[in-house]
């Protein structure tokens, strides 16, 4: 099916078109800089508020007991524990290779 041509349009019609067009893109950025803009001055506001509330807890918990870190904790031996400790007495007697079972 084979659309109708569209009519030509007049010099007048074009200008006025790119007119539009250039109108729309400036507004569309003008709009998107003033979305950021308040978008981020939003967010360094409540980043901010974040930081002044932490800052007021830290120092509130800093009077509250100043030495003093309250924690659990587990006092561990100095000693490795895979440290081999037998003595060569204390093999048992398999362990031990005798002459007659070495390779010659």
């Amino acid at each position: 099916m084979k659309l109708p041509p569209l009519p030509k349009t007049s010099l007048l019609g074009r200008v006025g078109l790119a007119l539009t067009s250039i109108v729309a893109v400036v507004a569309g950025f003008a709009i998107a800089s003033l979305l950021f803009a308040a978008l981020l001055v939003a967010g360094l506001a409540f980043g901010g508020w974040l930081w002044w509330q932490y800052r007021r807890l830290v120092r509130q918990a800093q009077k509250t007991n100043p030495g003093f870190i309250e924690g659990e904790y587990t006092v561990v031996s100095e000693r490795p524990a895979l440290e081999h400790r037998r003595t060569p007495s204390a093999e048992p007697a398999d362990w031990k290779v005798s002459a007659s079972r070495r390779a010659p």
